[in-house]
């Protein structure tokens, strides 16, 4: 039987409903897949936490060596131990340093402007170099001993260019991605361009390093342009 054209045998009713099961199957597969893939870009650009463990375990070795690394000269076997002691990631060493709900332990002492070129010159400078590019990704610039990570990662890249960008292609693209906004982070960086020579240099090291430090900087001057 028949009913404004359309037929309501069982037949077609059961084909209607299978095709209906199909799309909507078809759709949270796709619903499933976008979701899980987003989650999983999320979970790639997310920091890792500073646990309380080695938060209190790099807190209690940096304050046993505070008052050699603060002293007129200190001894380069003092240095050399304090940067042993710095963590790893910028989780750990903003929860040191940083200041959030109020200063940190660290926050005014040890001052890192001035220790950080005293280190440099008593750790291998590889090694130097390999931990403040690990504390500068996911890192956030502040006026503050934050700014002096970013200082002193910026000599490192300005005096040994090459290493810089080795180190950089051992890590992923969003988290060198996040180390250029760091060393573009502060709040005019238009005044503080990579230099030609700098430039020049990444480039030609590394074309993913030379993209992302044209658009990371791009973007950083755009940004101050707006506020």
């Amino acid at each position: 039987m028949t009913m404004s054209g359309f037929t309501n045998s069982p037949q077609a009713v059961a084909s209607g409903a299978g095709e209906s099961r199909n799309a909507l199957g078809g759709e949270m597969r796709s619903s499933i897949i976008a979701t899980w893939f987003v989650l999983m870009l999320a979970g790639s650009q997310t920091a890792a936490a500073c646990t309380d463990e080695a938060y209190e375990r790099h807190l209690s070795a940096l304050r046993a060596l505070v008052p050699a690394v603060t002293t007129a000269e200190p001894e380069r076997s003092a240095l050399a131990r304090f940067f042993e002691a710095l963590p790893p990631d910028f989780a750990c060493f903003n929860r040191l340093f940083g200041y959030g709900d109020g200063p940190a332990p660290l926050y005014s002492e040890p001052q890192l402007y001035p220790l950080f070129p005293k280190i440099a010159s008593a750790v291998a400078q590889a090694d130097y170099a390999r931990k403040l590019v690990g504390l500068s990704v996911n890192a956030k610039w502040e006026a503050d001993q934050t700014g002096a990570l970013q200082h002193a990662t910026r000599s490192v890249l300005d005096a040994e260019t090459e290493l810089f960008v080795k180190l950089l292609a051992d890590v992923g693209t969003d988290s060198e991605r996040s180390v250029w906004a760091f060393l573009f982070g502060e709040p005019h960086p238009s005044k503080v361009p990579l230099s030609a020579t700098v430039q020049s240099m990444v480039c030609e090291a590394s074309s993913r390093s030379c993209q992302l430090s044209k658009e990371v900087y791009v973007r950083a001057v755009s940004e101050e342009h707006t506020h």
